[in-house]
């Protein structure tokens, strides 16, 4: 067990020589940087030779938790529960003769029910069927609240005709709400000097999605022909239930956005890092080489206390100039 894994040498090691392993760290980057090694290693030192395919591991996001309490509300606490963390109106309500649990503004809010027949998960499947009975009668957005472990996806919506359907992921961790006490986030980096920083906290608080508004277009570079796909973040702020983040200024709650290039629609194998600092000096613009593109891409926008938001992308979203709201409902 290596507590403070890094970029992953102990664990890489271990899965050659095929040891059992844990690796444990506080950063967003060296969680990804080790995942991506992992799933790339080769037989030989310095990453040479045949490839080898690991054993399967699991990702876990851990801050301080308590599983066994969430785990024992009966339905209706865990319900009422999950709708007041996410600012839900709890409002009974049939549409299309399916019933829902509230109202997040004027939207429909359903909690997902993974305690019926012995652990349903909430995969695309899911998503096909809810929209093939409600259609267009969602309006233009629909929440479903689920706890992460049973969401089979990454992306945080899923586009469905006019109706996109956001995923609100509750994690198994400690809130105040059932522990009575205040939390002190993990700062991630927002440049490369700040990686291995000592830091001094509590833990994550519940996971809330930060308000992004961005506008998609492709650029040339001055002087050269490399054509870029290109991500202007107008609006970054986190929505973090911690002292002090809401009286953040635009964009200062960003820490970094990390890019999948080759996203198989299952894993996020990290192939690109831009830190905060970096992007503010490109007048707040992402330049991801359309080269790089290999189908669809993943990005996460990652704020400083690690919450995270994921959209799939392909080239075509960049075609002309595009603008998009996510997150911080």
């Amino acid at each position: 067990m290596d507590a403070f894994a890094g970029s992953g040498t102990t664990l890489a090691v271990a899965e050659k020589l095929g040891r059992r392993w844990i690796g444990i760290d506080c950063g967003k980057l060296a969680i990804y940087t080790m995942q991506k090694r992992l799933l790339n290693l080769k037989s030989e030192i310095g990453n040479k030779g045949k490839p080898l395919k690991p054993k399967p591991f699991t990702l876990y996001h851990a801050g301080l938790y308590d599983f066994s309490k969430l785990k024992q509300l009966l339905w209706e606490e865990w319900r009422r529960f999950a709708l007041l963390l996410f600012n839900c109106r709890d409002n009974r309500h049939t549409l299309s003769g399916i019933e829902l649990d509230g109202y997040k503004g004027r939207s429909d809010v359903l909690v997902f029910d993974y305690q019926k027949d012995g652990g349903v998960v909430l995969d695309y499947g899911f998503i096909d069927d809810l929209h093939a009975m409600i259609g267009s009668k969602a309006g233009r957005q629909f929440f479903i609240i689920a706890p992460a472990a049973s969401v089979t996806f990454l992306e945080d919506y899923i586009d469905k005709g006019p109706v996109r359907y956001y995923i609100l992921r509750i994690p198994y961790s400690i809130i105040n709400e059932l522990h009575n006490r205040d939390f002190e986030a993990i700062k991630q980096p927002v440049d490369e000097s700040q990686v291995n920083d000592t830091v001094d906290a509590v833990g994550f608080d519940f996971i809330r999605q930060p308000k992004l508004e961005c506008a998609y277009s492709t650029e040339k570079s001055e002087g050269q022909m490399m054509e870029y796909a290109t991500i202007k973040i107008k609006t970054f702020k986190s929505e973090a239930m911690l002292k002090g983040a809401s009286q953040l200024a635009n964009r200062e709650s960003l820490s970094m956005v990390m890019v999948d290039f080759s996203y198989d629609g299952e894993i996020f194998n990290l192939d690109k890092v831009y830190y905060a600092k970096e992007i503010e000096k490109n007048a707040w613009k992402v330049f991801l080489p359309k080269e790089e593109f290999k189908g669809q891409i993943m990005i996460i926008y990652l704020d400083i206390y690690g919450n995270e938001y994921r959209e799939v992308k392909t080239l075509e979203d960049f075609t002309g100039s595009k603008q998009d709201q996510r997150g911080g409902n």
